[in-house]
């Protein structure tokens, strides 16, 4: 073992002190999770409104009625830049999301090929070859793993790809790179695509890299059969020891033999493992193997930077010295660089620990490498931009102790710290997006102010029609009611009604003297055989005075006919009067519909006008009807159809007829009936006929009710002008329509502004 020691970099906490200190951080970090959430969903509101804002202002500025001044004024409005700091604010707090949202500690590690990585990776996990492969000579692992500490689960989940997200993550940048035209868009396209090769005039560039990328592409698609199987998307879940084929390359010795080699680890996008830490002292721990530094894979670098800023709180950069090279090359530089871009907002860096494997390090050469490292990227300082770590990769406690207690203990006290420098720089970053919003949506007002719309003009004639609206209907209701008030004075001379009620009396006679209903005879003998039965008259007769009395009554409803005539009649009276006035409204309908019909309109109006719509409802409910009207004035004209009366001089109930059980008492008994219902039926002719008037009354005074209502009440001036505004096109066609088009698109860019403007105002962390 070399006698060069670990840097120091924080206090020799107790790993139950650790362990807590941690708990408390991820604690404290997941507090922090809604807040940033409601801000990502603020930034995605603000997106829609600017994309709503752009569409209505391309509306308005493309418009040929717009007014040449505003559109050249508008031609200049782009939201494009704006939008584009949405997206980047939104991928910024999504990373904050990450971080915030983890309920471990990731530590990263990464480094060249072959300086141990894995070996590291082995030791701190406790896996072996079977799951984080390491070799010589040739690169050894294809997959990013996460391996998280458990002690309840051993298990390894692989994220599959689909062929169109191989397509998108693989083929598409090596396709770019190489300038090949086209994708294929399935996997048999894929296994006949007709790849140049490496070398030859068609292959394009002669640089070594292009060789390199047609190569593995020719690699890809020979290995398609091993992989495609597996090109199946979602999670799949196997044990530890099934694990190797999905994350490590083909060895030397499968390139060199006689079978084709398999490339299962294509279809896998992600990687979790969970098995126990052998050293762990914390429970909330993972580490990331973050494969592709120095590959010539497209992306691959761009992918490792993406995996540093979204999953890990730390990163160990892997560095031995390998055969007589001992020092800090350009190579390394370009690597430190690299993820000194993915620290981002931590402000100092210490983001990243240098980790100098010394295992089976020639000593010297663990001096030699120690001393550039510290010249080179501390400027002879220990510690002082990057703190410097060395281990033996291959020693579990080596590596617990001179590694992973070390930096457990250094985040304790630094990730506090970390986590408010990456919500700090967040902040600035989406705070200088807002700001530049707010500036768009200032420019806009400032456009829109200069511009006068034709709102006013417009206004002030719509306020004059709905008065001159109200004043003919008032006109037209007042002549209809003055025409239904002298009706009711001519009412009891209305030849119509006289000769519904004659009708209905001289029905009820005929059927009288035709029999009662069943006929003289029948009813005879009906009677004759009752009377024997019973052994008196007065059962069969005081059921057929009921009888009779029920029939006479019932058969004046006849009339209801001309009652539902003159009904209809005012409501085609009162329809004519607004459809005179209403334009297309009631689009040609006519009484009960059109008043139907203007009831729904008034509902639905903006805002509604339930006055006048009350008014027209109660129109609609008024009742004229026999029953209803005359029937309780005329009823006591049918009291002498009863059997039982009262006797004038004692005030006692006497029988009016008794006959004897006989023929010639049947045909008493009948006659007295027959002219008993002639009385009755003509008594309630002549006292309906007295009420002639009652119809014309009920009518006259719905009518008056509806007039008074609809002009006169307290809310009739403003529910006109809602009404005149919310249908104007309807009652006055063609002289709104443009200029409402006009305003309506003005207006809609003044709303989306609006709307734009109170998000602004209420965004997530604005200072005060």
């Amino acid at each position: 073992m070399s006698e060069v020691h670990s840097v120091a970099v924080s206090g020799t906490a107790a790993p139950d002190d650790v362990s807590a200190r941690i708990r408390t951080v991820l604690d404290d970090r997941r507090r922090g999770v809604p807040a940033v959430r409601a801000e990502i969903e603020w930034w995605l509101r603000v997106d829609d409104q600017l994309a709503a804002l752009a569409a209505a202002v391309r509306e308005l500025g493309g418009h040929p009625s717009t007014p040449s001044d505003l559109r050249d004024a508008l031609a200049g409005f782009r939201v494009e830049e704006a939008r584009e700091g949405v997206a980047q604010a939104v991928q910024l707090l999504r990373v904050l999301e990450s971080r915030f949202s983890r309920t471990t500690i990731n530590i990263g590690v990464s480094g060249q090929a072959r300086v141990g990585k894995s070996t590291l990776l082995q030791s701190i996990s406790g896996l072996g070859d079977g799951q984080i492969p390491t070799g010589k000579g040739l690169p050894v692992t294809a997959v990013r793993s996460r391996i998280f500490h458990s002690r309840s689960n051993q298990r390894a989940t692989l994220r599959l790809r689909t062929f169109d997200t191989f397509v998108a993550d693989v083929l598409a940048p090596h396709h770019a790179q190489l300038g090949l035209p086209g994708l294929p868009t399935s996997a048999a396209e894929f296994a006949a695509w007709d790849y140049p090769t490496p070398g030859s005039p068609a292959g394009g560039s002669d640089k070594p890299s292009y060789a390199t990328l047609l190569k593995r592409l020719r690699d890809m698609q020979a290995a398609l059969p091993s992989y495609r199987p597996d090109l199946v998307g979602g999670e799949r879940e196997i044990s530890l020891d099934q694990l190797r084929p999905f994350v490590a390359y083909p060895s030397n010795d499968e390139l060199g033999g006689p079978e084709p080699v398999s490339r299962r680890y294509l279809a896998v996008r992600d990687l979790r493992i969970e098995c126990a830490f052998p050293h762990a002292k914390v429970e909330q721990l993972a580490v990331v193997d973050l494969p592709g530094l120095g590959e010539v894979a497209v992306g691959a670098e761009a992918h490792h930077v993406d995996g540093l800023q979204n999953e890990v709180d730390v990163v160990l950069l892997v560095k031995r010295a390998m055969g007589d090279e001992a020092y800090w090359g350009e190579a390394d530089a370009r690597t430190l660089d690299l993820l000194d871009i993915a620290r981002g907002f931590v402000a100092q860096r210490d983001f990243v620990f240098l980790v100098l494997n010394q295992g089976g390090v020639d000593p010297v050469m663990q001096r030699t490498l120690h001393d550039d490292v510290n010249r080179e990227i501390n400027m002879g300082e220990p510690g002082r931009f990057f703190q410097v770590l060395e281990t033996d990769a291959a020693d579990e406690a080596d590596v617990f102790a001179r590694v992973l207690a070390s930096v457990l203990a250094h985040l304790t006290d630094r990730m506090p710290a970390m986590d408010a420098e990456v919500l700090a720089g967040t902040r600035a970053e989406t705070r200088a997006a807002a700001d530049r919003i707010e500036r768009l949506a200032a420019d806009l007002g400032q456009i829109l102010g200069t511009v006068r719309a034709s709102t006013g003009s417009a206004a002030e004639d719509l306020q004059h029609r709905a008065k001159r609206l109200r004043q003919d209907l008032a006109a037209g209701l007042q002549d209809l009611v003055a025409r239904l008030h002298e009706q009711a004075r001519e009412a009891s001379e209305d030849p119509e009604f006289v000769a519904a009620v004659e009708q209905v009396y001289a029905a009820n006679r005929e059927w009288i003297t035709g029999g009662l209903g069943v006929g003289e005879q029948t009813w005879r003998e009906e009677g004759l055989r009752r009377m024997r039965v019973d052994g008196f008259s007065a059962g069969y007769t005081g059921e057929e005075l009921n009888r009779i009395r029920v029939e006479i009554s019932g058969s004046f409803e006849e009339i209801d006919g001309f009652f539902a005539e003159r009904m209809a009649q005012l409501w085609n009276a009162v329809a004519d009067v607004l459809t005179a006035s209403l334009g297309e409204l009631l689009g040609g309908r006519r009484g009960a519909d059109a008043l139907r019909e203007l009831v729904e309109l008034l509902d639905h109006a903006s805002p509604p006008c339930p006055r006048l719509r009350r008014a027209v409802q109660a129109l609609l409910g008024i009742r004229l009807d026999y029953r209803s009207q005359l029937h309780p004035r005329v009823r006591s004209e049918l009291d002498g159809l009863t059997l039982e009366v009262v006797d004038p001089r004692s005030g006692e109930l006497i029988q009016q007829l008794t006959v004897a059980k006989s023929e010639a008492g049947v045909e008493q008994l009948y006659r007295f009936v027959v002219r008993s219902a002639e009385q009755a039926a003509y008594l309630t002719k002549k006292a309906l006929l007295r009420e002639a008037v009652t119809p014309a009354l009920v009518l006259h005074a719905a009518a008056e009710q509806f007039e008074d209502t609809v002009i006169r009440s307290g809310d009739s001036e403003l529910e006109f002008r809602r009404l005149a505004d919310s249908y104007k096109n309807e009652i006055w066609p063609g002289v709104y329509q443009e200029i409402d088009a006009a305003n309506a698109r003005f207006a809609a860019v003044a709303r989306a502004r609006d709307a734009l403007v109170a998000s602004l105002t209420a965004r997530p962390g604005r200072p005060e």
